[in-house]
């Protein structure tokens, strides 16, 4: 089986996806009778390229390395925007994965709303559409017959979408509560080491999962994304991240981590889904736990979610301080299932 693949954004996640898909070529061809190949990338502002033939990824790689751009590739090259290019694009497969808009999840929901509508299949790491569309898009897929899915929008790799969708069979999801924002999560360790609040955002920046503005990370806007996007999806909350209760921690000084640890208790930002009569209530706010809290040793750059459910009890996922191949892996699980899909004939 070969699969076409296209790729819309190639920043440090879509350059790790295209080292596994190097890197896994002869286990894909020999275990899953599987050849990938891509015929378009896309970027908002570092070129495109679109060909008949697979494109040399190695080649791809090593322009992003070395110049930043890939506008000096070839034939191939293109200045096509990813609308342009998608309505140009013959794919068996769309892989999403620009750059989240927390305002309003565009343009990914409109890239993800063109690769449907033209009968592709999707993959996103993108946690826009999710959080601020899923209904509307997940009706679109099942309308055109086409694959969705998403797992490395929350909590990279960690297979949450998947765990409830393939082992949680008949289980009503009874609420969600997590430590979503792995970048704010670092900066309460840090501080709780002794830095300021401004020292630990600049150590954040300096490893580099920090932006320069770190608004979206300790103002929670982040988490309220993520939230949103697991309560669409596993609570059919039809919410977006406006309608979360939010406060973040940029008002967390080193008194109050010191207050909190002799106390014996951490502060955490955390998020949570629960029902209430009219829907599902989602907060991201700032907590104080205890030793006996199963988030209590999360700290540094890992996350963690508990799921409540009605038949299994409360079953909580940790996530160990990940890198970006672990999103990458997301996507390539994702991939792995899509075609298993496709094989079978189930949408």
């Amino acid at each position: 089986m070969i699969l076409r693949l296209a790729l819309i954004g190639f920043g440090n996640v879509g350059q790790e996806f295209v080292k596994l898909l190097l890197d896994k070529r002869d286990w894909l061809i020999r275990s899953k009778g599987l050849d990938i190949e891509v015929h378009y990338i896309s970027t908002r502002s570092r070129g495109s390229l679109i060909s008949k033939k697979p494109l040399d990824l190695e080649r791809a790689l090593r322009l992003m390395k070395d110049e930043g751009s890939l506008k000096s590739f070839g034939p191939e090259a293109t200045d096509l925007k990813p609308a342009e290019l998608l309505s140009k694009c013959d794919a068996d497969l769309v892989v999403e994965l620009s750059t989240l808009n927390i305002e309003s999840g565009q343009p990914a929901k409109d890239h993800i709303r063109a690769a449907m509508e033209n009968g592709m299949d999707v993959i996103t790491a993108n946690k826009g559409p999710i959080a601020f569309a899923y209904s509307e898009l997940k009706n679109l897929a099942r309308s055109r017959g086409v694959h969705f899915r998403f797992e490395g929008t929350v909590m990279d790799g960690t297979p949450i979408f998947s765990l409830v969708e393939k082992t949680l069979p008949g289980c009503e999801i009874l609420g969600l509560t997590g430590i979503l924002n792995s970048t704010s999560n670092f900066i309460l360790a840090q501080m709780s080491g002794g830095k300021t609040m401004e020292e630990a955002v600049r150590e954040a920046q300096s490893r580099g999962f920090a932006e320069a503005d770190p608004s979206l990370d300790i103002d929670g806007w982040d988490a309220a994304a993520k939230i949103t996007a697991l309560a669409n999806v596993l609570m059919d909350a039809q919410a977006n991240p406006s309608m979360v209760q939010r406060t973040g921690i940029r008002d967390v000084r080193g008194e109050d981590i010191k207050k909190a640890a002799s106390a014996g208790k951490k502060i955490k930002m955390i998020a949570s889904a629960r029902p209430v009569a009219d829907g599902v209530k989602l907060t991201v706010a700032k907590e104080l736990i205890g030793p006996d809290h199963p988030f209590w040793s999360v700290d540094g750059t890992s996350s963690a979610l508990t799921i409540r459910t009605d038949l299994m009890g409360d079953l909580t996922i940790i996530e160990s301080n990940p890198t970006v191949t672990q999103t990458a892996y997301a996507v390539f699980s994702d991939l792995l299932l899509t075609v298993e899909a496709i094989r079978s004939g189930t949408v």
